[in-house]
């Protein structure tokens, strides 16, 4: 028997909740005037409670994130089923990934990949990717690297990172498929073009070492260079171990690289990816990391380097008027530098010229260093200037002998005028640089130089006039630092 066709006031009902439902996503994405998540979840629940499978997926998600309401995983999970149970595979992935993680449900590793595959079937990229982790590890399913291989090349071919860096190690180590280096290099540069760290970190040590590809030291900086403005926790050492083997113009030529992959390649969006290993959405991500800032304008400009916010999820500021959450205006991750903005009125401090620097001259900074042991409260360190360049003879870099620790970085490298010539950027770590040398370094630490910090603010026409005039004048020594001090907030970051 046909079935019936559909009264009047059915068809009604579905116009207005689909009608609901674009003005809740329209308040969510911020489309059109500012993001408004309280005023999406109203909308999202109207449509939902007519029974819009997208309205109630998102309204699900809304929940699980604590955006527009109160973080609740149990009713998140309500809202994800109902959608989940009409198809929807954003619903479906999200269920699993809730499932996996024990967040307001049972964990239960094979109904999270039950989830994956309903979803995976439908071709959601990240489910694919979540259900071969699944069975390449052996959670929640029988190991099967084959079957794994096949659900990665499924994701990999919709130019899913996550799942073509995996692809890439089943190559490197013959899981599944035949050990490949070639084949690995080649999934590996994809997701590297992506903007995956881990890939980009790979690929440096496979240019390095000459497996899959022929040695390449240019590229293996280049790669690692890019790794380490993403925060890869060993990139920097590596980028150190390929410098010490490559001439002055062969680094110059790898940060060109560096700077032209930049310009042409844009990484994946963030928004919505979930790490393939784990299954924990970004939303719910609640890492904490913590660096140095310092105001540049009256109106809540300030500068911090770009590793201490990359990845973040969330930024804020915390000054002597509370802490604020910060918007990132630009980032510059060859020069390390991002420009941060909050709202309010704040004391800057002006940037002078790293030109006029000479050897031997006093400096010194304030800064947050190892929070967690040392407490919150502003630090002050000084020093002088060692070198005029930086490691491997960096233009870029001042060497100084300033004492900093992890959660300095970020922090203003100020004149005994009170100028800013610099920002605090990295040291080289004792234990790495012993395994490298055979010799402990002797508090070793690298400033950006403020011609940088210029460049990159000259890029901005809304900061033209705002910036502070540099001081010509010597004033009382007190009276430097507590301008510094004054500028100088604290970087909190959540990832």
């Amino acid at each position: 028997m046909a079935a019936s066709p559909p009264k009047a006031g059915q068809n009604l009902s579905a116009n207005q909740a689909e009608f609901q439902f674009k003005i809740g996503l329209g308040h969510y994405t911020g489309r059109g005037g500012a993001r408004d998540f309280a005023k999406a979840i109203t909308w999202f629940t109207k449509a939902a409670d007519a029974g819009h499978a997208r309205a109630q997926g998102m309204l699900g998600l809304c929940y699980h994130a604590g955006r527009g309401a109160s973080k609740d995983f149990k009713m998140a999970a309500h809202w994800l089923a109902k959608a989940a149970e009409q198809e929807d595979p954003i619903a479906q992935f999200s269920l699993g990934t809730m499932h996996a993680n024990g967040h307001g449900l049972t964990r239960d590793e094979a109904e999270a990949a039950a989830w994956y595959r309903k979803a995976a079937e439908q071709g959601h990229a990240a489910a694919q990717t979540n259900l071969g982790v699944a069975m390449e590890t052996g959670k929640g399913l029988s190991q099967d690297f084959a079957a794994a291989a096949e659900w990665y090349r499924k994701a990999a071919a919709q130019n899913f990172a996550v799942a073509q860096v995996n692809l890439g190690l089943l190559h490197a180590n013959g899981k599944g498929v035949p050990r490949d280096m070639a084949a690995a290099v080649n999934w590996y540069q994809k997701a590297a073009d992506n903007g995956n760290v881990t890939s980009q970190f790979l690929l440096g040590s496979c240019y390095f070492l000459g497996e899959g590809t022929p040695k390449d030291f240019v590229r293996a900086y280049k790669w690692m260079n890019l790794a380490a403005a993403q925060g890869h926790p060993s990139a920097r050492e590596h980028r150190l171990t390929i410098g010490g083997k490559m001439s002055p113009q062969q680094v110059a030529e790898a940060q060109k690289l560096t700077t032209e992959h930049l310009a042409k390649n844009k990484p994946q969006s963030a928004a919505g990816k979930t790490h393939a290993l784990t299954g924990t959405l970004n939303t719910a991500k609640d890492d904490i990391a913590t660096g140095t800032g310092f105001f540049i304008t009256t109106d809540g400009y300030l500068l911090t380097n770009h590793h201490v916010v990359a990845g973040a999820a969330r930024v804020e500021v915390r000054t002597t008027k509370g802490t604020l959450p910060a918007r990132t205006v630009k980032a510059d991750a060859v020069n390390d530098i991002a420009i941060l903005k909050v709202p309010g009125a704040y004391h800057p401090l002006p940037l002078g010229t790293s030109r006029s620097v000479k050897l031997g001259h006093p400096v010194f900074t304030i800064g947050f260093p190892n929070t967690a042991v040392q407490g919150v409260e502003p630090k002050y360190t000084n020093g002088r200037i060692n070198g005029l360049s930086g490691m491997q003879d960096d233009p870029r870099q001042f060497q100084v002998s300033v004492a900093v620790q992890p959660g300095n970085s970020g922090g203003a490298l100020v004149n005994d005028l009170g100028n800013v010539v610099g920002m605090i950027t990295f040291r080289l770590d004792d234990l790495k640089t012993f395994r490298l040398t055979g010799v402990l370094p002797q508090n070793v630490n690298y400033a950006l130089k403020s011609v940088f910090l210029s460049a990159t603010l000259e890029s901005l026409p809304q900061l033209s006039g705002k910036l502070a005039t540099p001081h010509l004048a010597m004033r009382k020594y007190e009276e430097v630092v507590k301008d510094a001090q004054d500028a100088t907030a604290l970087i909190i970051v959540y990832r």
